[in-house]
């Protein structure tokens, strides 16, 4: 919250982020899209430090699986 006060920001943002989780359920391949580039900046971040998660199975075998996140970000 501190970012959006720096940035001067009001209102309802949204903050869209695609990843993937990998056969080893690390997060990868973080992309992110913001009315600034602050916030991608942190999204990518925040995103990053996300435990390691169950892989996705196809087959009873583990696969890579893209995940999208959209973050709605209200700033009063």
């Amino acid at each position: 919250t501190d970012l959006a006060t720096d940035l001067g920001l009001s209102g309802l943002l949204k903050i869209d982020v695609q990843f993937n989780i990998d056969k080893n359920g690390q997060i990868t391949e973080v992309k992110t899209r913001a009315p600034f580039q602050q916030l991608e900046d942190e999204a990518e971040r925040v995103v990053t430090k996300i435990p390691k998660m169950t892989p996705g199975k196809q087959r009873d075998q583990p696969v890579s699986i893209l995940y999208n996140l959209p973050i709605i970000f209200q700033v009063e």
